[in-house]
């Protein structure tokens, strides 16, 4: 009997001041901004079963003062009928403390790589870092004026480039100084990864009619076909669905958190944003199941609904169609309509930047600018011509090769007049 109520007395002591300690952690995680609405997030429920905790204790803990203080004058002792009274509230108490504790589907688990056998800090000071960097974002310029379509990094090179950045971060005070030291291991690594050629593979087919579309060429959004634009609490959520919807080859939590954050994220901070991501594109597509969107797994995987894609996807399959028979020159001509502006214009993703993404978008862009202008030329058709440069250049102002098609067409259109 004593050594129950010992037991007793530890899940009333433990369980609430572990409830209040995990509080304290999440408190970052959750702003009361949506917590009364209709979608309740994983950590606002851990946040809502801590609470109940805490206040259960302090139910329990003024009862039990209560009746010891009802017994005080009696005769006999009462300590069993005051246990007795609250033993099923402090078994229920410690179920509780079982639930929120344990391991839950949302939780995030970072894979274990292989120790390198010399620590990339070791190799990389932070003005190497920043040296390297720089060095790569000019090669992506200089590959988007040769049209040099950059191949995809590797999981490992991500994670190489991610650590780069954050040494580069490290002191910004740096003054830049020097040339880069090519023959360095990490450097030589990363630059032969950003010179690779992308090698031309089977493209994944896309739905004919998606759901929801991803929009990159301009300020990052999602919207239905109907226009509806999704709207996220976080901007983490919306970058995040655009991190997934442009690297489908590899949908796993820990290539999503290398890529959009250089140091290590909190777990919970993470599920925030994936809560919210999952919300965000599941409000304005009813008609399609919240589960199918972005589907709970119990793996490292973060998986995306093939109901969604990005306009990017819409422009490469388009131009694939126009290159294999030019009678889908209309199919070319709505996808770009649908360039807004260069990609992610307005945002800071750095990660698009440095690993080729930007690179890419903007050169399949230029490619399909460029071939449905000189098929509108070969036709003689003005506003065909007009829309094909016009967003070529919103991509990439001041673009000679449409300007010099442009200019060309001016002679023609004369000579019919």
């Amino acid at each position: 009997m004593k050594l129950q109520r010992v037991m007793f007395v530890g899940v009333l002591l433990i369980a609430p001041g572990w409830s209040i300690r995990s509080l304290l952690e999440l408190q970052r995680s959750v702003t009361m901004q949506g917590v009364f609405d209709s979608t309740v997030s994983f950590t606002e429920a851990q946040v809502f079963i801590h609470l109940l905790i805490c206040l259960l204790a302090l139910w329990i803990i003024g009862e039990l003062s209560l009746e010891v203080w009802r017994h005080r004058f009696r005769r006999g002792s009462s300590a069993g009928v005051v246990w007795s009274h609250n033993r099923l509230r402090i078994t229920l108490l410690g179920l509780l403390a079982v639930t929120a504790h344990s391991s839950t589907h949302e939780r995030e688990h970072r894979p274990i790589t292989n120790e390198p056998t010399m620590p990339i800090g070791v190799l990389l000071s932070p003005a190497i870092a920043t040296l390297l960097l720089k060095e790569i974002l000019q090669r992506r310029r200089a590959q988007i004026r040769s049209h040099h379509l950059p191949d995809v990094m590797t999981c490992d090179e991500m994670i190489l480039l991610s650590t780069a950045h954050e040494i580069a971060d490290s002191d910004l005070g740096l003054e830049l100084v020097g040339t880069l030291d090519e023959s360095i291991p990490v450097v030589s690594e990363l630059l032969a990864a950003v010179e690779r050629p992308l090698v031309p593979t089977e493209v994944s087919p896309i739905l004919e009619e998606p759901s929801l579309i991803v929009r990159v060429y301009g300020y990052p959004e999602v919207k239905t076909r109907s226009g509806e634009r999704a709207i996220f609490r976080k901007k983490r959520a919306l970058e995040l669905v655009v991190w997934l919807s442009l690297n489908r080859d590899r949908p796993r939590r820990s290539a999503a958190r290398t890529a959009l954050w250089q140091v290590d994220v909190n777990d919970s901070t993470f599920s925030t944003i994936v809560s919210d991501m999952r919300r965000g594109i599941a409000d304005i597509e009813p008609s399609v199941d919240r589960a199918e969107l972005v589907p709970t797994t119990y793996s490292d995987e973060l998986l995306l609904s093939p109901c969604v894609v990005t306009d990017y996807d819409i422009l490469v399959r388009a131009l694939r169609k126009f290159r294999e028979d030019y009678s889908y020159w209309e199919l070319l001509r709505d996808a770009l309509r649908e360039v807004r502006d260069v990609p992610f214009s307005g945002t800071a993703y750095e990660w698009a930047d440095l690993d080729g993404t930007t690179t890419r978008l903007i050169i399949v862009a230029m490619q399909a600018a460029q071939e449905l202008a000189e098929y509108a030329m070969s036709r003689g058709d003005a506003e065909l011509m007009n829309v094909a440069v016009s967003a070529g250049l919103r991509v990439m102002p001041g673009c000679e090769e449409l300007l010099q098609i442009q200019q060309s067409f001016i002679p023609t259109l004369v000579t019919k007049g």
